[in-house]
């Protein structure tokens, strides 16, 4: 094996490890504070607008309305969130955080802010933003290359 030059990999496959193990650090650590993978975007976003309707959620989080509903329907079995119906119309249910979910709030922001120190370490400020920039970048190709497989997957 000696001399054989290590295969390289792709960056989308680099950018999907990557994110894998950011995952996984940020389930380990919010498992410490009984948060499943998931509850802290809605934890957050609820934190952002209590009482929004689950689609909007759904919209905001960039996940499907069926995702959300199970979510909220697991963090109001926790007694983290509590689901009501619209007042303005009773077809739509609104998610509002409870007092357990507010006083988690702050414990989810650390999780994640502690998961992205070490994940960011090594970087400097500037590598930092140049990172961040890229990514967004990144984020804005695929969002256009899905949009225009959507358009022609409707023509």
């Amino acid at each position: 094996m000696a001399g054989k030059k290590k295969k390289q990999r792709s960056t989308m496959r680099q950018l999907v490890l990557t994110a894998r193990a950011g995952r996984t650090a940020l389930s380990q650590r919010l498992s410490e504070i009984d948060v499943y993978p998931g509850q802290d975007a809605v934890l957050l976003a609820l934190a952002e607008e209590d009482g929004v309707a689950l689609r909007d959620l759904a919209e905001k989080l960039a996940v499907r309305p069926p995702t959300v509903t199970k979510t909220i329907t697991r963090l109001a079995a926790q007694g983290l969130v509590e689901k009501r119906v619209s007042a303005e119309d009773a077809r739509q249910s609104r998610a509002y955080l409870t007092e357990a979910g507010q006083s988690l709030v702050g414990k989810v922001r650390a999780a994640q802010e502690e998961v992205e120190e070490a994940a960011l370490q090594d970087l400097s400020s500037k590598e930092r933003k140049a990172l961040r920039k890229l990514l967004r970048r990144i984020e804005r190709s695929l969002g256009e290359a899905s949009s225009s497989d959507e358009t022609e997957n409707d023509e």
